[in-house]
């Protein structure tokens, strides 16, 4: 078994932790995936191992806290853990786990190619599925995460790759304009 499908096992391990939202986060990774792949095809010298382990722990943080206050730091330590486990080679570790550090440019910026391709295709995964409707509907509840803001900062984060950027502004404009008129039913 490759490093790859081990990586892909711990994560299927790890997602029935999420009950409800298994199949939606499984989803997302699955769309992170295709997307890596079409993004990679134009950048040969990006390491796809170095991809695809990060496509399959760049949420593990998330899965095990349910999101807390940045499942990047999260993510980066369960990932070490699970990567030493494996004995998988140090350096390379090092630019999966900044890939997993890096992927909400948050506290950490993404610096090589693979933690921007990694970035890049988090946030258009997110345009590319119902993720804001579901935030929206959790804002009814009372969450106070706001699913403008989210948009904002994932329609900032397509900046590592301005040509595709391009490709994602009627998704965005779409986007911004359902998340207003969600907001105007007051439904209760």
């Amino acid at each position: 078994m490759t490093i790859i499908e081990k990586a892909k096992n711990f994560y299927c391990e790890e997602i029935v932790n999420l009950k409800r939202f298994a199949k939606l986060h499984r989803a997302h990774v699955e769309e992170l995936e295709k997307l890596i792949e079409g993004i990679s095809l134009g950048r040969p010298e990006a390491d796809k191992e170095i991809l695809l382990l990060a496509v399959w722990l760049h949420d593990i943080g998330f899965i095990r806290d349910g999101g807390g206050d940045d499942h990047a730091i999260t993510g980066e330590i369960i990932a070490r853990e699970w990567l030493e486990k494996e004995g998988y080679d140090k350096n390379k570790a090092e630019r999966v786990l900044h890939c997993v550090r890096s992927h909400r440019c948050k506290d950490v910026q993404p610096e090589t190619l693979e933690a921007k391709i990694i970035a890049f295709a988090d946030s258009a995964s997110h345009m590319t599925q119902g993720i804001y409707i579901d935030m929206l509907k959790e804002e009814r509840e009372g969450s106070t995460y706001d699913p403008l803001q989210k948009l904002e900062r994932d329609w900032r984060d397509l900046s590592f790759f301005p040509e595709m950027k391009n490709k994602f502004e009627a998704l965005y404009e779409a986007w911004r304009k359902l998340i207003e008129a969600y907001r105007e039913i007051n439904i209760k």
